[in-house]
């Protein structure tokens, strides 16, 4: 199986420097034309997406959508794709979180895979989550097809520290 590991576009909460987790905000205008520069990248390349699995996030399924109508293929909403859930945290804007929680924001964003928010998950978490989806996926899947995944960014540098180092403990290399 080829995976080809995709982030959402960029939202109003990225602008604005909000925590987003599992709570949403659409795509500002930017974000649409980086789908659009994404669909044109996949046009002039030789990749040929079978299935398309998409957190069923707005921001991270509205680019599902564009990639499987793209490729003329399926699309599937997968739970265990959603971001790490942030918990108080999510709505914050990160300098606040920053200025107010200097710990909380070092240890959630650059030094703990273990760390876990108040009422959220640790990254450690979310990406096993992660994890246990992909592993599923590759027992379930033809070694030939080549499959789409659609997700953000925090759980996706944990996915990313695991599948590449073995540890999502190296998280920090994958922003």
């Amino acid at each position: 199986m080829k995976l080809i590991l995709v982030r959402h576009a960029e939202t109003e909460w990225n602008l604005e420097g909000i925590i987003q987790g599992h709570s949403d905000s659409s795509l500002t205008c930017r974000g649409l034309r980086e789908t659009s520069v994404l669909l044109a990248a996949f046009s002039a390349s030789e990749y040929q997406i079978e299935r398309v699995y998409a957190s069923p996030l707005g921001r991270a399924w509205q680019m599902g959508q564009s990639l499987a109508e793209h490729f003329r293929c399926s699309l599937t909403a997968e739970p265990a794709l959603k971001e790490q859930a942030f918990g108080q945290f999510e709505g914050m804007p990160l300098e606040l979180l920053r200025q107010k929680h200097p710990n909380d924001s070092n240890a959630l964003f650059r030094l703990d895979a273990e760390y876990c928010p108040p009422g959220g998950e640790s990254l450690a978490h979310a990406s096993q989550r992660v994890m246990r989806f992909l592993q599923n996926l590759e027992d379930t899947s033809s070694h030939q097809q080549t499959i789409c995944i659609v997700s953000h960014g925090h759980v996706s540098q944990g996915t990313l520290a695991i599948l590449k180092e073995g540890t999502v403990n190296s998280f920090p290399r994958y922003a």
